[in-house]
């Protein structure tokens, strides 16, 4: 069984190397596409060996992006070599980051959300995830419903052990670019009173006065 999963594996990342078709567009443009099985497929040549089946498919996305950012910024038909990686090796971060961050910068931000969401899902109890999801979510973020959907995930990432204290921040900052002004000035009188130094209670007093609210009055002792 060993030595079938090894070359199943050597199969993959053979498929993995090739993993591009060129076509010829109209007015003779050529266009790059990633190629690669269907996940059931992928699993089956590996035989075992699936997180070094996401290894070699990410190299071949990495080296695909690498050459067409420099190149025309175009990246075609990466979602489906993105998720499968990701159906292969569920931790993997780094397929997640760079993987949205390519679609995000393609245009494709509800794809980009779509897969950090899947990390996220993975890994409910984990802040990283929910706040890497938000920051690529508000990076990319051009309607008011995206940055709401970056507004939730912060606030998931805050409720996490370990979580920074910039998700609370971000999580109002993102609602600032909704019409839910009501929710914006929820979440920075919450955090001018939670505030643990002077410097956080001068961030929410500034977008509080901003926004035109009053200051909070903190609870007597």
């Amino acid at each position: 069984m060993k030595s079938l999963g090894l070359i199943g594996l050597a199969v993959l990342c053979w498929a993995g190397g090739i993993g591009t078709l060129s076509r010829w567009e109209a007015g003779e443009v050529q266009t790059e596409y990633m190629s690669v099985p269907p996940t059931a497929t992928a699993r089956l040549l590996g035989a075992g060996y699936v997180n070094m089946a996401a290894d070699a498919l990410y190299v071949n996305f990495v080296v695909y992006f690498g050459k067409h950012l420099h190149r025309d910024k175009a990246y075609h038909n990466v979602k489906p070599v993105l998720d499968l990686i990701t159906d292969l090796d569920p931790s993997f971060e780094g397929a997640y980051n760079l993987g949205a961050l390519a679609l995000g910068d393609n245009g494709e931000v509800d794809a980009s959300g779509a897969l950090w969401d899947k990390g996220v899902a993975a890994h409910p109890d984990s802040w990283r995830y929910a706040y890497l999801a938000g920051m690529n979510m508000f990076l990319f973020a051009t309607k008011p419903e995206q940055y709401e959907r970056a507004a939730k995930l912060f606030e998931k990432a805050a409720t996490l052990p370990g979580a920074p204290r910039e998700a609370r921040f971000m999580q109002a900052r993102c609602y600032d670019y909704t019409s839910r002004r009501d929710l914006a000035i929820a979440v920075w009188r919450n955090t001018y009173l939670a505030a643990a130094t002077s410097e956080e209670r001068a961030v929410a007093e500034r977008s509080l006065k901003r926004l035109g609210a009053p200051l909070p009055t903190p609870p007597h002792p």
